[in-house]
């Protein structure tokens, strides 16, 4: 049921967020994933009872987590994702840009890479990406992309807030 209850604050105080600063504009302060979980530990009575808003926090705290944070869910399902082959050499470039690359394995199994020495064991590589069904032939910007991880990182800040509000209101 909840994905982040074997995550330890040490886990979560490793990730990296970037663009802080658009998250303080929406939501008047900074994402802290830590307190996040707690809140979700807490709303959940220890991960043990279902709770809509504290589940959803814990799949957008996963998907942080798992640097997936790109995943797109809209209500009008325009955006799908696709997976695009690359040759090694744009595989390496694109892991030195800090972009997600996955090695093809058997049956195309996708095996994501997290460091270099991967790159030796595989000969083919893919990367995921997002396009509108309309328009199927363009992909996605980094900039568009990066838009998008913000989106989902702020979606979680503002579902931590709103647990505040409710545990103040119950605390009251």
């Amino acid at each position: 049921m909840y994905k982040t209850k074997d995550l330890t604050p040490e886990d979560l105080s490793k990730i990296k967020i970037k663009n802080q600063a658009e998250i303080v504009q929406f939501i008047g302060s900074e994402l802290n994933l830590i307190e996040a979980h707690q809140l979700i530990k807490k709303e959940s009575k220890g991960f043990t009872e279902p709770n809509a808003n504290a589940e959803k926090a814990d799949a957008y705290l996963y998907a942080i987590y798992k640097g997936e944070a790109i995943t797109v869910t809209t209500d009008s399902q325009d955006i799908v994702s696709e997976w695009k082959n690359i040759s090694k050499k744009e595989a390496m470039k694109k892991f030195e840009d800090e972009e997600k690359v996955y090695a093809l394995g058997e049956n195309d199994q996708k095996i994501l890479i997290e460091s270099k020495g991967l790159f030796s064991l595989a000969n083919k590589f893919a990367i995921q990406v997002l396009i509108k069904k309309e328009a199927a032939s363009e992909s996605l910007t980094k900039e568009q992309i990066r838009i998008l991880k913000v989106k989902k990182e702020t979606e979680l800040a503002l579902l931590t807030l709103k647990l505040k509000q409710k545990q103040k209101r119950k605390s009251a």
